[in-house]
């Protein structure tokens, strides 16, 4: 094989039976029984899991983690959902997290599935949501009736090790084992200690596993890291198998100090060596949570956390949804695509994947993804998506991006354009007032619009709040600032290091030359197409972006700024605009310094000070100790310029913080979205953490 870079894919390489089975050119081996691979994994890991069984006595609500070695076509994993529809609480929640090196093209796991008619919409809707483009790394995608899958696109050990958070409490989510994959004999790499550690680090009490082979290298690893084996009848021909269960006492579970665990919060009053913190798991959340702000951020993580059945109370200081900086007629879907592997970069990559099927399944009505142009206007800007380009081995068969020519530009948009660029054609643009509003409605999220809230106190184990409204409310359990800048009005997260950005958008009237623009288009600014669909009769096109003004009035400078920035885009557009009496809209992002959004627990900064004082003097210092954090207290914000990107993935992380479930992304990007990051940051450069 080729030698690849480091985060590129190697996807698999097939042969096909005349049957229509595929099997592994690099591995010579079947993906499943020629006989009928359904019913041998009903009978290998459906029916010595006892999920059957398992499922029928969830709790309502419950939530149950799969964890699978070699997603291969998905047969496993549908297979699992399937049952999951006949058997579990509607109400439930099933995780399935799988590890796979070589995942399969999207056409190649589409001829796969069709062996299998019975499993037609649930391989569907897998297909639908597929990634368009399998980065290293770990991808979540989530799918009607509470099944979320977790697909981490790595070898097995590694894979699993990106998901460990050094939390023993956090880390031990995963109930049943699908120890699947090619025979050992012909893929011994994959069966190592590695790997075994991290299934035990990843085994909740009492995990089962199930696995179709009997190898003595499988059986040794398994019994070395606490599992009791239990040897039953085969599928088929095969003689025997193996099941068995998770043994190893709470206290004996394997456990790994790395690193300092700022990230990890501790409720207890003084800190505490990790040696001595319980390592029970974390099965059982907050029931009911407070919601502040109804812009993007909050409506992604109230609907996020209204689906996995909690109870969500949102209060909004403008009169409906949106009213921020998440209220403009017009938003475009788009990311900025690194050449170079790194958290933003990934992060970006990840996040538009997630938000190209999060809104289409939530809100169909408020989407309009049917492509989007960026277009490289300067000559840095063109490197850039060149290397861009090599590094995804992005081409004209990508369904994430397309390098686009300035002529087949041209004829993607329906105008003329002079730059090259990359075509994203599930991406574009979306309504996104009707899209906060549709977020929320959902029969477990009430609203209160109007309502500022004033101050927030934590006693008898709630959050407190006083609001405007001078009515008495609930206490609720955990409580999350999506405010944007308001977020640092209280004092909890006053620290945090949110810079407000002034942005005005305009708006005109459409013209002859405007309605030509077949889909949206970005580059120094950017513009959305007009759209018959909705009786739209404006255009959105923008937008400023003037750091430390924080005034929301329109300024006709600015509108003649944005004309300026759309004229170098679409000069004959922009002309057609040019005489008209544009309106507009003003409002502030928050931003962070590394331009990533902030996702999860915030601390109390007086025990962080105290517990990692010393980093003051050695940042690579571990410091074996958590700090107690606000109990319950979590933020989403920082979205900047692209929070219809980055929110819905970014509650996806808010939600792995607060109900304890496997986390969408990798541990490095838990930490690189992590609120306490800067303030870990000061520390390491003695610079003080409250500023």
């Amino acid at each position: 094989m080729p030698e690849q870079k480091p985060d590129a894919v190697h996807h698999a390489q097939l042969e096909w039976r005349e049957n229509g089975q595929p099997v592994s050119s690099t591995f010579d081996d079947i993906y499943f029984s020629t006989a009928s691979g359904l019913e041998e994994t009903r009978h290998v890991f459906l029916a010595e899991n006892d999920l059957p069984e398992r499922w029928s006595k969830l709790q309502h609500g419950a939530r149950f983690t799969i964890g699978e070695t070699g997603f291969g076509t998905g047969l496993n994993f549908l297979a699992a959902w399937q049952l999951w529809r006949q058997t579990a609480p509607a109400s439930a929640q099933l995780h399935f997290v799988s590890v796979e090196k070589y995942p399969l093209r999207p056409d190649d796991l589409a001829r796969a599935l069709a062996m299998w008619p019975e499993l037609h919409d649930l391989s569907r809707e897998l297909l639908e949501s597929y990634p368009p483009l399998l980065a290293a790394g770990v991808h979540r995608l989530s799918f009607s009736g509470g099944i979320h899958l977790t697909l981490i696109i790595d070898e097995a050990s590694r894979g699993f090790e990106r998901l460990l958070l050094d939390d023993p409490g956090r880390d031990r989510v995963i109930d049943a084992w699908f120890l699947d994959g090619f025979a050992p004999s012909k893929n011994p790499e994959m069966w190592s200690e590695e790997l075994f550690q991290a299934i035990a680090s990843l085994s909740a009490p009492q995990a089962t596993f199930a696995t179709f082979t009997c190898a003595g290298i499988v059986k040794r690893g398994l019994k070395s890291v606490g599992f009791a084996l239990q040897k039953v009848p085969g599928f088929g021909r095969k003689r025997e198998m193996l099941r068995g269960e998770y043994s190893l006492p709470l206290a004996q579970t394997p456990h790994r100090h790395h690193a300092t665990p700022w990230h990890l919060p501790q409720s207890q009053p003084q800190s505490q060596p990790l040696s001595q913190s319980q390592v029970q798991p974390q099965r059982q959340g907050p029931q009911t949570v407070a919601v502040v702000g109804a812009g993007i951020a909050g409506a992604t993580t109230a609907r996020t956390l209204a689906e996995r059945g909690l109870k969500v109370t949102v209060f909004e200081k403008g009169e409906s949804p949106g009213s921020g900086a998440s209220g403009n007629d017009q938003g475009i879907l788009y990311a900025k695509l690194s050449p170079k592997p790194g958290p933003n970069g990934d992060f970006n990559l990840l996040a538009l994947q997630f938000a190209q099927n999060f809104y289409p399944r939530l809100c169909p009505q408020a989407v309009h993804f049917d492509g989007l142009l960026q277009l490289a206007q300067s000559e840095k800007e063109r490197q850039l998506q060149q290397q861009v380009v090599e590094r995804l081995s992005l081409n004209g068969d990508s369904k994430l991006a397309q390098p686009v020519t300035a002529s087949q530009a041209s004829a993607l948009a329906g105008v003329d354009l002079t730059a090259p660029g990359l075509y994203f054609p599930d991406a574009g643009w979306l309504r996104p007032r009707q899209v906060c509003s549709t977020l929320l409605q959902h029969p477990n999220i009430q609203t209160h619009f109007a309502t500022t809230i004033h101050n927030a106190t934590y006693a008898d184990q709630q959050w407190q709040l006083e609001t405007s409204e001078k009515t008495a409310q609930p206490g609720f359990d955990a409580l999350i600032l999506c405010s944007a800048n308001f977020n640092r009005h209280f004092p909890q997260t006053a620290p945090l290091p949110l810079q407000p950005i002034r942005g005005q958008v305009s708006f005109a009237a459409i013209t002859e030359a405007s309605k030509k623009l077949k889909l949206a288009l970005c580059g120094e600014g950017y513009i959305a197409p007009a759209n018959s669909r909705d009786s739209q009769t404006t255009q959105s096109f923008g937008a400023t972006f003037k750091l430390k003004q924080t005034d929301t009035g329109i300024r006709a400078e600015e509108h003649q700024e944005n004309l300026q920035t759309l004229a170098s885009l679409l000069p004959d557009i922009a002309g057609s605009f040019s005489g008209q009496t544009l309106q507009g809209r003003a409002a502030l992002r928050a931003a962070t310094p590394d331009y990533l959004p902030m996702a999860g627990p915030v601390a109390d900064w007086e025990h962080l000070e105290d517990t990692y004082h010393s980093l003051r003097k050695n940042r690579k210092q571990l410091i074996d100790r958590r700090t107690p954090y606000q109990p319950h207290l979590y933020v989403l914000a920082g979205l900047g310029s692209r929070g219809f990107t980055y929110a819905p993935l970014a509650a996806e992380v808010l939600a792995g913080w607060i109900v304890g479930e496997v986390m969408p992304v990798s541990e490095e990007l838990v930490k690189a979205l992590h609120p306490m990051r800067f303030a870990i940051r000061a520390l390491g450069k003695n610079r003080s953490i409250t500023d």
